[in-house]
């Protein structure tokens, strides 16, 4: 039973660590629907083909039942026009939630400038290595990680300001 067990643990760090996504990745390019049916397509910004070019995309994955997620969120509404004249794009995706409950946490919390995206079914957040919450991309216009940040930050804002200032001079 105990070698069962190490044999389950080990298949399972094998299995987190060969799908997370890492500095330097390329991004996994992916087109969901916006909070007002229009679809956001990460190419559009980034990589080769980029059509609206920006310095980067801060990507914010996060839920309504994650409670570092409801501190984050509003610091993130926040930063929005000031990364917007930087050239950098705030995107959130609701992970696994519709646009009803997604909305159900937003709207108390006053949270509507950021691209507001659903990954209802999670197909994006499998991509991108999800493994908790909250958990956020800054990816570079060549489409590439350029930093993740897992978990509750204290001071969110500072550190993205610190870490945009020095990625996208």
């Amino acid at each position: 039973m105990k070698s069962f067990l190490l044999s389950i643990i080990f298949i399972f760090i094998l299995h987190s660590t060969v799908f997370a996504l890492r500095i330097n990745d390329n991004a996994p390019f992916f087109s969901l629907k916006d909070n007002n049916g229009k679809y956001f397509n990460l190419t559009d910004y980034v990589g080769e083909k980029k059509k609206e070019p920006v310095k980067g995309i801060i990507l914010n994955f996060f839920a309504s039942y994650c409670a570092p997620c409801r501190y984050e969120l509003p610091v993130l509404n926040s930063l929005v026009d000031e990364f917007e004249q930087k050239g950098i794009k705030v995107v959130i995706v609701g992970y696994g939630e519709d646009f009803d409950r997604i909305m159900r946490m937003l709207n108390p919390l006053k949270v509507d400038k950021p691209i507001i995206l659903s990954d209802k079914y999670s197909k994006v957040g499998d991509q991108f290595g999800i493994l908790g919450l909250p958990i956020t991309f800054i990816i570079g216009a060549d489409g590439r990680i350029k930093e993740i940040i897992l978990g509750e930050i204290p001071n969110i804002g500072n550190v993205l300001r610190k870490r945009t200032a020095e990625l996208f001079r």
